[in-house]
């Protein structure tokens, strides 16, 4: 059983996945719903069964047996985008970097909205020496996404490990201007505005990504101590169903 794990890196992030396509919460809970259903009636896809014996191997540790369940759902269906992106966390876990590589870019091929194939993708060439092949992998997301801020984020990180400040702060705003409901994109850009001197402009982004997701603690307390003294912080917003 094989249980090795590579450094991921600066961008890596995220488990194996059965879609990797974003959706609705409720929708979410109600496939799970129906996938258990079929599974217990023994109608589950196969290939479905394998991703499942996948993700399970995975989070025990078992990156052995999760590559080769990923593999058999790929047997059955080579369409699918998501299994490969499953291959490719399980090769990145064994450290086979260039196969890891090679299927996020599968993945993407089938499924051009996986954007987490594409920052691991660079994570994995950032350790093999290959920063260009890292970049190109980043700002291919962004066109692949270009209303995904996380995109633009992963590629604003990369300029920022390779102390590239001008880009670093062009591609976090374009992150804010592209998916200005995010709050992730708003506080990371607020954070880099701080951190180059622009301390009004960037309290301001801390702000407006509290508002759209008023918990996050960390970033509260960051706020209440760089806000000057007697600025008051307006309270959180209550939370709706």
């Amino acid at each position: 059983m094989a249980r090795r794990r590579s450094r991921e890196g600066l961008f890596a992030g995220g488990r194996p996945v059965a879609s990797a396509v974003e959706r609705p919460a409720g929708l979410l809970a109600g496939l799970a719903i129906l996938g258990a259903l079929m599974l217990a009636a023994g109608c589950e896809d196969p290939d479905m069964r394998y991703n499942t014996t996948g993700i399970e191997a995975y989070r025990a540790g078992d990156y052995t047996q999760a590559r080769a369940a990923f593999e058999e759902a790929i047997h059955v269906n080579p369409d699918k985008g998501d299994y490969y992106f499953n291959r490719g966390m399980a090769e990145q876990a064994l450290g086979n970097l260039r196969s890891a590589v090679f299927n996020y870019d599968m993945a993407t091929k089938l499924s051009p909205g996986i954007v987490r194939a594409y920052q691991n993708a660079a994570a994995c060439c950032v350790q093999l020496g290959e920063p260009q092949k890292a970049l190109a992998e980043l700002e291919k997301g962004t066109r692949a996404t270009p209303y995904n801020g996380q995109a633009f984020i992963n590629l604003g990180k990369f300029y920022l490990s390779q102390n590239d400040m001008y880009n670093a702060k062009l591609a976090m705003a374009k992150g804010v201007a592209a998916d200005p409901d995010n709050p992730a994109a708003h506080r990371e850009y607020g954070q880099l505005l701080i951190r180059t001197g622009d301390k009004a402009k960037g309290i301001e982004h801390l702000r407006k990504s509290m508002d759209l997701e008023p918990i996050q603690p960390a970033l509260s307390a960051e706020l209440s101590r760089l806000a000057p003294a007697g600025d008051q912080l307006p309270p959180p917003k209550p939370q709706t169903e």
